[in-house]
């Protein structure tokens, strides 16, 4: 019986890449930074990346290799469905498919000031007001661009054409109005300023605030603050000023005064700390979004009031004034590095001043009124707002304490910016705002799908257009982030979930790969390496050191896939390959499950506290204790076992090491996580509304798969899952002169004038026959699957190849290649359990590459025992029946189906193997089956590895081995190892293969 675990084997490491200590330096110490020319771009780019010198073997272009019928096609073929019929318009009575995107534009479009052409938004994460909104239509242009690649159907161009048109006409958009000096609006007396903050609670505002000189209140004990004030929306504790200083690397201000213009109950708030806490005076009477309200606060001696309308609302005790808190960063509109719940102001002020001394209840009440009422003698600041539009406000007290407006209009800001809400996310960002639903969520994620998505469009459909919006945005992200200090940059991409940022870095790797001028390439080389995560996984990745445990899956597959893309423009930076490899062997196994997918729920233990987050990766060989806890009514979310779009990322990542190292054991893992995860992640509807995509692919007993998601992250890339299938079945070798089959889909492959037919039904057929038509020696490399046991055989002409097909390698033919050369591969699939790496109890069952899940809807595990079925062969078909149809079996009264029926049934992917006493055949020995303490295997588990065997006494022969040792380790007394030798010689007749 064939029990090895094959994918839980050491894989081969082909070169020692331990290269030294992680360097101090910065990113900008690169050498490509002083002038050092990158590698000059493929002119022709294979599958939207240009291929860099070092690749040992490069891909095809998608356009290269069409897909024939199987599995591959009929999921292929939804989406194509899905990419045609999604959201079209009707204008005058006619259906209009090119300007169908037009709901994927909403967004975009009113963030730019543009008629959004009363289209509804597309749901999911994609609302007018979500923090993710505009990923998905980046998704969707590689949808289109790909289906296009494959199949050029004019229809998927159009659409692309018509939504990157519109983003270019956004991205002008919204740089024509970054160039306008900053408007003053009608205030409460003469002009006033719009701070466009976070409306209905989220960041989809400008981030607008305005910045006062830092030692306007030095000094000050006793003072007042008095300002006009019309609240857009009641944000509670959006700040009308915030005067302090940054906390240690950035962290929160311990030291400031601010005032709010309500708190969560009540009216405004002011408060002031010194790094204890905070004193404070509450205003009982609350504003009114909509009308202009007069506030203002004093201190006289420690006496703290706060007015409203010229009228006192609240009084407390203030020990604490401006002079102690020192020079201050003083802000109006923001907060101090704002946390979620802390928010920028949306609202216009006016007339607002600093007096400084505290004025009595009749001066406050009078300066309500009008704002010169009793001059400026003791006036600190005055800022009326009514100068010419521009980013300069003026000092009217005379002390010459001028503010600088910023926000989206200040002038400052590249032109190249382009998303579905403003730079307010970006900037929260920098400040180390959390993820919450009311503060940020992952805005470089965001823009990480948008610049994809029109790479892929220049790539895979030439458009020239879309080349030139990615580059603005590169550009824009160049001007952004190289302002930024190494520690800043560490501290926002070790946040969780809001310093996700998709990858990133290899779209400004893929920018420096295609772009011509020397200076820019630099530029976006170095911008590339700002996404370095050099806090704690990326040095702990060059190192070899996992410490991978308990942080978000997704949020750093992609950013191995960019390190490899730095390392690629940058064949110096070898520590970027280093990282990526070693992350790769810290995953495949330690975190597999057994369809592929990685990330799973775990109990506390070893100080860490109890998760209950699936997408987040658990301990190192932590598979059975992960799907255990999955378990417990009272914690699983329906969720464990791996998003979709984290088997995405390590698909792309495991395809992009073998470039550099053709490693059979990376398409191994890619073919696993291809047929069961990816494949069985669509659902075998047609549908115009959804993907009808999984998030999701459980793994945990009695899970189901969910099946829709417009609009989530894992729809998203399950646009694209779908529609690039033949991208890694066939490979070339650098030098042109050898082509790898890696994978058995059906397809045709066209090669400079070399044309290769592969007709199979695989995975619902156990062979592949590949036809030839051309002239010429080549090498032909057939990837002999790790999985394949006996009978993987390999003819030409019909003509038997008598070269060792050794299972986790490539089968090489070399000859002569004439029209009409036919290669039948014959792989006959064979039954076999994998055993998870923590608890050998804890299997699945696979079928050559495909692992069979038990249908059945109870969430506690389903216990199966096969020894006593078996033959002296070992096979697993004397305990698991074929039913009807290719890869569908029963056992145990349950029936087993290949994860790439897309349905929703509960399923069990992991069950317990039950084997408590020794029995062979109808020979029970009476004794129980003992296990080891050191690796949990049991005596049957260690007699029946070696099967198959050549006759009875060769298996008695082993009873005696494995029952002595069982004997030597006090796990059998002598009485027990006699009565299972007995029960051994005894099972003759039913040990005996049909």
């Amino acid at each position: 019986m064939m029990v090895e675990n094959w994918m839980h084997k050491d894989f081969s490491r082909r070169r020692a890449l331990q290269f030294g200590a992680l360097a101090a330096a910065t990113p900008a110490a690169l050498p490509l930074m002083s002038g050092q020319a990158a590698a000059q771009p493929d002119p022709l780019p294979a599958n939207g990346f240009p291929a860099p010198p070092g690749w040992r073997v490069r891909p095809f272009d998608l356009g290269q290799v069409t897909l024939g019928d199987s599995v591959f096609r009929e999921k292929r073929d939804r989406l194509l469905y899905f990419a045609r019929e999604y959201g079209p318009s009707v204008v005058d009575g006619v259906r209009d498919d090119r300007r169908g995107p037009d709901r994927l534009l909403r967004s975009f479009r009113v963030n730019a000031g543009l008629d959004h052409k009363g289209a509804l938004p597309t749901g999911g994460w994609e609302t007018p007001d979500g923090n993710l909104r505009g990923h998905y239509t980046g998704h969707f242009l590689t949808l289109l661009a790909q289906s296009y690649a494959s199949t050029g159907e004019q229809v998927f161009k159009d659409k692309l054409d018509y939504l990157v048109t519109a983003l270019g006409e956004c991205q002008d958009a919204l740089a024509a109005a970054a160039s306008l000096p900053t408007p003053r609006v009608p205030g409460r007396s003469g002009t006033a300023v719009r701070l466009t903050g976070t409306p209905n609670g989220h960041i989809t505002g400008d981030a607008d605030h305005v910045a006062v000189p830092s030692n306007v209140t030095a000094g000050l004990t006793d003072f007042t603050v008095a300002t006009w004030v019309n609240l857009a929306v009641r944000d509670a504790d959006a700040r009308i000023l915030d005067f302090g200083r940054p906390g240690d690397s950035g962290a929160d201000s311990t030291v400031r005064m601010y005032l709010s213009a309500h708190t969560a109950t009540g009216g405004p708030r002011f408060a002031i700390t010194n790094g204890g806490g905070e004193q404070r005076v509450d205003a009982t009477t609350q504003l009114t979004a909509g009308t202009w309200a007069h506030v203002a606060i004093t201190r006289a001696g420690n006496v703290g009031t706060i007015y409203v309308d010229g009228t006192a609302a609240g009084t407390g005790t203030l020990d604490l004034g401006p002079a102690d808190l020192g020079t201050t960063t003083n802000w109006l509109g923001r907060a101090q590095f704002p946390q979620a719940n802390v928010k920028f102001l949306n609202a216009t002020i006016d007339e607002f001043q600093i007096f400084g001394r505290a004025l009595t209840v009749a001066e406050v009440a009078a300066v309500a009124q009008r704002a010169d009422a009793i001059g400026t003698t003791d006036l600190v600041a005055w800022y009326r707002f009514d100068e010419a539009p521009g980013s300069s406000i003026v000092d009217s007290s005379g002390r010459g304490n001028h503010a600088e407006f910023f926000g989206a209009t200040d002038g400052r800001r590249h032109p190249g910016f382009l998303s579905a809400y403003t730079e307010a996310q970006f900037i929260r960002l920098e400040e180390f705002t959390n993820y919450s639903a009311a503060g940020i969520w992952a805005p470089y994620y965001t823009l990480h799908k948008i610049t994809r998505g029109l790479l892929d469009a220049y790539h895979l459909a030439g458009s020239t257009r879309a080349r030139e919006i990615a580059r603005k945005v590169g550009d824009w992200v160049h001007s952004r982030l190289s302002t930024l200090d190494r520690e800043r940059l560490n501290r926002m991409w070790s946040l969780h979930i809001a310093g996700e940022y998709g990858g990133m870095n290899e779209n400004m790797a893929h920018l420096a790969a295609i772009e011509r001028d020397p200076v820019r390439r630099a530029r976006y080389l170095e911008t590339a390496t700002c996404f370095d995560n050099r806090r704690a996984v990326f040095p702990a990745a060059v190192e070899n050191r996992d410490v991978l445990r308990g942080i978000h899956v997704n949020q750093h597959v992609p950013q191995f896939i960019g390190y490899l893309r730095v390392f690629e423009q940058h064949p110096a930076g070898r520590e970027y390959f280093t990282a990526a490899e070693n992350f790769w062997h810290m995953v495949v196994p330690h975190r597999m499950f057994s369809h592929g997918s990685a990330g799973g729920q775990y109990a506390a233990g070893d100080g860490y506290p109890e998760n209950t987050n699936a997408e987040l990766f658990q301990p190192r060989d932590d598979i059975a204790e992960s799907l255990t806890y999955q378990t417990r009514p009272e914690t699983d979310s329906g969720g464990g076992g791996g998003e979709t779009c984290s088997t995405y990322n390590l698909l792309k990542l495991t395809r992009n090491l073998f470039f550099h190292d053709p490693d059979p054991a990376y398409m191994d893992y890619y073919e696993r996580g291809l047929l069961n995860h990816i494949l069985g992640s669509r659902r075998d509807i047609d549908s115009a509304t959804g993907p009808q995509v999984t998030y999701f692919v459980p793994a945990h007993p009695g899970a189901t798969r969910g099946f829709g998601n417009l609009g989530t992250c894992c729809g998203g890339t399950g646009l694209e899952n779908h529609t690039k299938y033949q991208d890694s079945i066939y490979f070339r070798s650098s030098a042109g002169r050898t082509l790898y089959v890696n994978l058995y889909i059906a397809s045709t492959l066209s090669w400079d004038g070399f044309t290769v037919t592969q007709e199979t039904d695989f995975p619902r057929e156990q062979k592949s026959t590949l036809t030839v038509d051309g002239r010429g020696r080549r090498e032909i490399r057939l990837r002999v699957p790790g999985w394949a046991g006996k009978g993987f055989a390999v003819t030409v002409n019909g003509v038997p190849v008598h070269v060792k097909a050794t299972p986790g390698t490539y089968l090489a033919l070399r000859r002569t290649w004439s029209p009409g050369d036919r290669i039948e591969v014959s792989m006959p699939f064979g039954l076999r359990i994998e055993r998870a790496v923590d608890d050998p109890a804890v299997q699945s069952l696979f079928y050559g590459p495909l692992v069979l899940p038990a249908l059945n809807d109870s969430r506690t595990w389903r216990t199966f025992s096969f020894y006593r079925h078996l033959k002296l062969d070992g096979d697993l078909a004397a305990a698991v029946s074929p039913l009807g149809q290719p890869n569908f079996f029963s056992t145990h009264g349950h029936t087993l189906r290949p994860l790439y029926v897309g349905v929703d049934d509960a399923h069990h992917i992991y069950f317990r193997r039950l084997e408590p006493t020794v029995v062979f055949g109808t020979a029970d020995a009476g004794v129980s089956n003992e296990t080891t303490d050191e690796d949990g295997f049991s005596f049957l588990d260690r007699v029946w590895e070696a099967a198959p065997f050549a006759g009875h006494d060769r298996f008695v022969r082993r009873v005696r081995e494995v029952s002595g040792e069982w004997q030597a380790r006090g796990r059998f007394t002598r009485r027990d190892r006699h009565a299972v030798i007995a029960a051994a010689v005894e099972a003759e007749d039913s040990l005996r293969p049909s």
